[in-house]
């Protein structure tokens, strides 16, 4: 068991070294090249302070001068300069005080080119992982001890670490360099003011060659760290083994830390040489070292003295003083616990713009590295770290993108589980995301803070993000419909919970059955109708409501028709008399005073002609349309489906009521009734009429001789017809940005 457990410690240790190891890889590379980017940004008082060093350059330079020249007048025993000489040179450096930092640039221009060849020079023994080197040294030390026993562990962990801290060692002295460098350009107008006279010339000569060395430093970075990389890939390759055969992983690990070590001396063997170059590097990891001790005890003694964070005695500072010490730290602890959220540095590292959630300073730039190179190693952002830039004003908010956008926005807006999103980009109040579907047909979908922006012109869904605040949703593109389509209805019943939850607004009772896509049928105690997704269709020109489903989906319910009764067949003439029945039709299912079937007629003629019906459809036309007080004498309800009543008064004349659901207002005199329903029809009155009508039988016209047999026949001639409402016009689901509120 005790083996176990040490086995399992040692396991931890190597891993945790290894990814320490890759956190840091080829990030010092990029971040500090041969530019004063990092250095102005960091640091950007040097910057501002640069006016202030040329100021001091020039009167440093004048009253260097004045000196030499006042020499003249002691003559040879001085041994003054050449005053024309020295006027001279004063001039030129007094030029190039004024430009010394684009000459610095230009220095930095040369030495860029070589940098720049040495990071493009591609090897693909440098596409590795530092977790690799301890599988590679386990296996070595197995073929090396053939047991990987407790002191096999041991071992493994001591080389880890031993080839751990001296690649750190020279990423610090790495960064030493950097600063140097940035030191001497942020300082060279010191430099030139010594150059005017022979006295103070070799202050700037040894200036200018110190600038080359440390450029030359600066290059051989790249050589030293892109080596150690390929050493490292090849032995993860190849376990150490040799070209000969020979080699192990002993010879491999020495190898490698004399390598190491050789990168961070090198400024001792360049200044050897005669290159004055700045020595770096001596305690840096000693004060590293120092600092880790220092956390390690206040985290481990919060309620000690400081004399028990260096295990000193600390015999003056206990009691009521280790008491506040134990609050002070306790609340520190705490407090740091409490602002940095889980991934903030995850998000601050791939945010660009915008503010922080992490710290500041170099802690947070190592914190930002680590963010990063977890980001691009597949971590998320949980929806905290999207909110901070989501709900956001976009003045501070920053940006999102790129592949830990796609993957992470689900956390946000969990309607996109499981879906495969790409493009996806965040900031202040606007989120763009594009998703992929199993055809690799793509659909643009934008969302738009409802706290930020009005609501949308077009249709649009509301959705709830995970920090509990309302988006407006637009889609457009192949698959668009699919985020605007309602739940499939059946129109059973058992159905009322579901409509009631999707249609908040839907009257008590209502069942629905689906139809088309974006289409279906509502009925209820009005009537049944058909409800349109506005995603779908353009807003009818027929009477409707407009309502909104549970996703914020506007929906056109359109008014129910009519409901008008079933009439008789009866001939529509003035008297019983005359007319062809055959034209009238039954109405659907027939009426109470449905005796038999109208067939048998020829021409004028008709075959069935009832008292009995015309009383049946006058009493039931009456109670239909109470307010219509004129004396009907006949009933034409064969179009009563499609909205029309046409009825015939004692004159003649007579009345063609629509039904306002149907048709749109007519031209001209109309009236408006209500039927005992509610519903309204339009009341258009004609005038009697008489027209010749051909005779049939058999179905063909009878003719005598050559001239067509004809019959005259009482009608009624209608002066306007109104036109019957069109089903609303099919549409795409389209995007368009709302306005941002005020």
């Amino acid at each position: 068991m005790l083996d176990w457990i040490f086995e399992g410690i040692i396991d931890w240790i190597a891993s945790t070294v290894a990814s320490l190891m890759d956190a840091v890889s080829a990030l010092f590379l990029d971040a500090l090249g041969t530019d004063m980017t990092a250095m102005e940004e960091y640091f950007p008082f040097v910057s501002k302070a640069f006016n202030i060093f040329q100021y001091t350059a020039w009167a440093m330079l004048f009253l260097i001068t004045v000196w030499q020249l006042f020499r003249v007048f002691g003559g040879p025993v001085t041994e003054a300069e050449n005053p024309w000489a020295l006027l001279a040179r004063a001039a030129i450096f007094a030029l190039l005080i004024g430009y010394a930092k684009p000459i610095f640039m230009l220095a930095l221009q040369i030495a860029r080119a070589p940098y720049t060849a040495l990071m493009d020079v591609t090897m693909t023994a440098e596409d590795f992982t530092f977790v690799g080197v301890g599988e590679a040294l386990s296996n070595g030390l197995v073929t090396v001890i053939s047991v990987l026993s407790g002191v096999g562990l041991i071992l493994l962990i001591i080389l880890e670490i031993s080839l751990g801290w001296n690649y750190f060692k020279l990423l610090l002295e790495t960064v030493e360099r950097y600063i140097v460098v940035g030191v001497l350009c942020y300082t060279s107008p010191l430099a030139f003011c010594m150059g005017a006279s022979k006295a103070t010339s070799n202050v700037f000569r040894s200036w200018c060659r110190m600038v080359g060395s440390q450029l030359l430093l600066l290059v051989m970075n790249v050589w030293f760290l892109r080596a150690f990389n390929t050493a490292v890939g090849q032995f993860v390759a190849n376990g150490g083994a040799l070209s000969t055969g020979m080699g192990n992983v002993f010879l491999w690990l020495f190898c490698v830390l004399a390598f190491l070590k050789t990168a961070q001396k090198f400024d001792s063997y360049l200044a050897s040489l005669g290159l004055n170059v700045a020595q770096t590097g001596s305690g840096m990891g000693m004060e590293l070292l120092m600092a880790a001790r220092v956390i390690s005890g206040v985290a481990g003694h919060g309620g000690g003295t400081a004399g028990s964070v260096f295990k000193g005695t600390g015999s003056a500072a206990s009691g009521a003083a280790g008491a506040a010490g134990a609050a002070a730290a306790g609340g520190f602890l705490g407090g740091f616990a409490n602002k940095f959220k889980g991934n903030s540095y995850v998000r601050d590292a791939v945010v660009t713009g915008g503010t922080r959630m992490g710290a500041g300073g170099p802690t947070g730039f190592v914190a930002r590295a680590f963010g990063g190179m977890a980001a691009r190693n597949g971590a998320m952002l949980n929806s905290n770290s999207i909110s901070s830039v989501a709900a956001r004003a976009p003045a501070n908010s920053g940006s999102i993108g790129g592949d830990i956008a796609d993957r992470s926005l689900s956390n946000y807006m969990p309607q996109f589980k499981d879906q495969k999103l790409s493009g996806t980009q965040i900031t202040g109040g606007h989120i763009s995301t594009n998703v992929v579907g199993a055809d690799g047909k793509s659909t643009a979908v934008e969302m738009y803070s409802a706290d930020q922006f009005d609501r949308p012109d077009v249709p649009h869904t509301v959705v709830t993000a995970a920090d509990g605040s309302q988006w407006y949703q637009m889609a457009g593109g192949a698959e668009a419909g699919s985020f605007y389509q309602a739940p499939s209805f059946t129109g059973s019943p058992a159905e009322a919970e579901q409509v009631s939850s999707y249609f908040p607004e839907a009257p008590e009772g209502t069942t629905l059955r689906s139809v088309d896509e974006g289409v279906v049928e509502a009925t209820s105690a009005q009537g049944s109708s058909l409800w349109y997704n506005s995603a779908f269709y353009d807003e009818p020109a027929a009477p409707h409501t407009t309502m909104q489903s549970a996703d914020g989906t506007d929906w056109y319910a359109m008014q129910p028709h009519a409901a008008p009764p079933d009439f008789a067949p009866a001939s529509m003439g003035g008297q019983t008399d005359g007319y062809d029945s055959s034209a009238l039709g039954f109405g659907a299912g027939g009426g109470a005073g449905d005796h038999g079937s109208d067939s048998g007629h020829s021409g004028g003629d008709s075959s069935y002609n009832s008292a009995g019906a015309f009383a049946y459809n006058q009493a039931q036309f009456q109670s239909f349309m109470p307010g219509y007080e004129e004396r009907v004498t006949s009933v034409d309800g064969s179009s009563r489906t499609e909205g029309r009543i046409e009825v015939r008064h004692e004159n003649g004349s007579g009345t063609m009521f629509y039904d306002t659901a149907q048709y749109a207002p007519p031209r001209g005199d109309y009236k408006v009734y209500e039927d005992r329903n509610g519903s309204q029809w339009y009341a258009v009155r004609g005038d009697a009429a008489v027209e010749r009508k051909p005779v049939y039988e058999n179905g063909k016209a009878v003719y005598d001789g050559e001239k067509l047999r004809t019959v005259n026949v009482e009608t009624v001639r209608y002066h306007s017809t109104p036109s019957r409402y069109s089903a609303p016009a099919k549409r795409k689901p389209e995007i368009k940005a709302p306005k941002r509120k005020r």
